[in-house]
């Protein structure tokens, strides 16, 4: 019989990456008449200098109205605003700290055609929610 030894090693560290969220903004490109779209322009910027960002999923969020002439016209002029991600391509892979890379959503918001005289001259804002994963 032979003998035998057994070791064990000290603490062997280990540690997870760490990923931060991309940052996004966007633009409408035209003021809309009834029944027109608009694309949406988004930019977005990968902070990570360790991993890259891959876009995962894009979704349409809130529309906020700002202003309409009448505030009793409110709720009608934001229920005549769709979006609509219908447009989108394939999604983007960030590269290491890149900023600034466009990604158009064609014919995003639509001003419903049926819209009347009550939403001229209103102003909106959308949002957009954008879900990414790191990746090498």
């Amino acid at each position: 019989m032979a003998f035998i030894q057994q070791s064990t090693s000290g603490p062997v560290t280990g540690s997870a990456e760490e990923f931060a969220p991309i940052t996004v903004t966007g633009g409408q490109t035209a003021p809309l008449l009834p029944g027109e779209t608009a694309d949406v322009t988004l930019t977005f910027t990968n902070p990570n200098s360790n991993v890259r960002a891959q876009l995962t999923s894009l979704a349409a969020g809130e529309v906020v109205v700002d202003t309409v002439a009448n505030a009793d016209d409110m709720t009608y002029c934001h229920d005549q605003i769709e979006l609509s991600t219908a447009g989108v391509g394939p999604l983007p892979t960030l590269d290491l700290s890149q900023a600034n890379l466009p990604f158009v959503l064609a014919d995003a918001v639509k001003l419903k055609e049926d819209t009347d005289i009550r939403c001229q001259g209103m102003t909106f804002h959308t949002t957009w929610t954008v879900q990414s994963q790191a990746v090498r």
